[in-house]
Parts: C-alpha cells; structure tokens; sequence
C-alpha cells in the first residue's frame, strides 16, 4: 500500500514538473495541509526527480525542490514544542540534504548526466550543512564520515584537491574508528565497506596531487574489494561490487591512467 501510494504521489509530482516546473512542484507540495505529509511528499520527489527519468530532466529543478523541502522541514523543527521532535524534524532535514549531495555527485557507474559547476557547489553547500548537522545530532563516527565523503566528492569536482584529499582523510578516519577493535578497519579483503571506500577515494585524491602513494592505496583499496567480493556471498558481496565500481568509474573520470590500474 506505502508503495502505491508512493507511486501516486510521484506520478502527481512528475506531471506538475512538466506542467509548471520546480515551482509547480513547490507549490503542489505546500498545498498539502498535514506537515508530516509535506515532508514525506518532499522526500518523494528527491528520490524521483533525483533517480528517476522524467521529461525535462535536469539538476537545477532537483535543487529547487529539496531546498524548499529542507526548507519546510527545518521551518517545522523551529516550531516544534518538543526537543525530541525537533531532533527529528532536523534529521530529516539532515537526510534530505545527504541525498541531495549524493544525487548531485559525479560518482555513480554509468551515470553520464551532465553536470555544471553550480551543481558540484549546490552539492558542497548541502554536504556541508549535513557535516555540521550530523556532528550536532550526536550521530555515530560511520554517518558523519558519509558527510565528509560528500565533501571530498563535490570539492574533488570543483578541482579543490587539498581540500579533497582533507575530507577524505576525515571520513577515513571516522570510518575506521566505527570499527576499530573488529579487525575490519585495515585496507585488506573482508574489511569495513566505509574503511575500503574512503581509503580508494583519498587515494585518488592524493594521485590527483601527484602523489605516487596515492595510486597505491588507490590500488590496496580495488584489490580489497575484488578479494571480498570473490570470497563472500549476499550482501557482502553486492557492496563490494559496487564500491570498486564506484572507485573506478570516479578514478576513470580524474585519472586517465587509471585504466592501467583496472587490468
């Protein structure tokens, strides 16, 4: 039933888009009298309009749309009497801009959507706000690194390298403490998914410098996905998948030498 639902909503969002625009989208939402609907609206049309094919598909309305909805949500979470509440209301804020960020990346295999400068800035500005979110919220070392990944990614493609490599080392960091103690906080096959990624990703960051241990813990980090991947089933084996493909499609995109690296 949540599904159809969903579906309904979606379909409502996608014709006021190609109706009116981000706008119409804005106003359709606003409409709805109940502030939990509004919000759960909002979060629908970041996932569809952010994952979604649709007529006239762009990032420019993707940002409208959230914004207004992190907007509404936060507006909710002044206004609320309770703080647990407004704990919440601000987490859902939190997620909405994370998605965002995510959404705006230059990261995912096999996306070729064009992307523009203000896109890459739109993404840093909403990374940010979930850095400064997640730290006060109180959320876990393994969700604040996320936050930091998003940084490092869009600070990457706006070509602030120092500043790349910074929030990668942070979000590594962070990755590693959530499981220090497990013997999955080391750069080998069957670690942490987090420990892995962000340990690829400041790899790239570093070679994108020049620096030749850059490439190599870029390399460390594919090698122990594909060992995970070959040695595990399920789940396990689905992230490690997907991870060496994002760190090779991201190494692709800022390194043409990488090719070399993926034999």
């Amino acid at each position: 039933m949540a599904a159809d639902l969903e579906e309904g909503r979606w379909e409502e969002l996608r014709a006021a888009m190609e109706r009116g625009g981000a706008a119409e989208v804005i106003r359709y939402i606003e409409a709805i009298d109940d502030p939990e609907t509004r919000r759960t609206v909002y979060a629908v049309a970041q996932k569809g309009f952010g994952n979604r094919e649709w007529t006239g598909r762009n990032f420019d309305a993707l940002v409208e749309v959230v914004t207004a909805g992190i907007g509404e949500t936060l507006q909710q979470a002044l206004q609320a009497e309770e703080g647990e509440t407004a704990w919440k209301l601000t987490d859902f804020a939190n997620r909405l801009s994370y998605n965002l960020a995510a959404d705006l990346a230059e990261c995912w295999p096999g996306d070729e959507a064009p992307r523009e400068r203000r896109h890459f800035e739109a993404g840093l500005r909403a990374a940010e706000d979930c850095v400064r979110w997640r730290r006060e919220l109180g959320k876990p070392p393994d969700r604040r690194a996320m936050a930091y990944w998003a940084v490092g990614m869009h600070q990457l493609s706006l070509g602030n390298l120092y500043e790349a490599v910074g929030a990668f080392e942070t979000a590594s960091g962070l990755a590693r403490v959530s499981v220090v103690g497990t013997g999955r906080d080391e750069v080998k096959g069957g670690s942490d998914f987090g420990v892995l990624l962000y340990a690829g990703y400041l790899g790239i960051s570093r070679w994108m410098l020049g620096d030749p241990e850059g490439r190599a813990q870029y390399e460390a980090a594919c090698a122990a996905f594909d060992e995970s991947a070959s040695k595990f089933e399920g789940e396990q084996q689905e992230d490690a998948v997907f991870g060496v493909a994002q760190l090779r499609w991201v190494a692709g995109k800022f390194r043409p030498d990488a090719t070399v690296a993926q034999r």
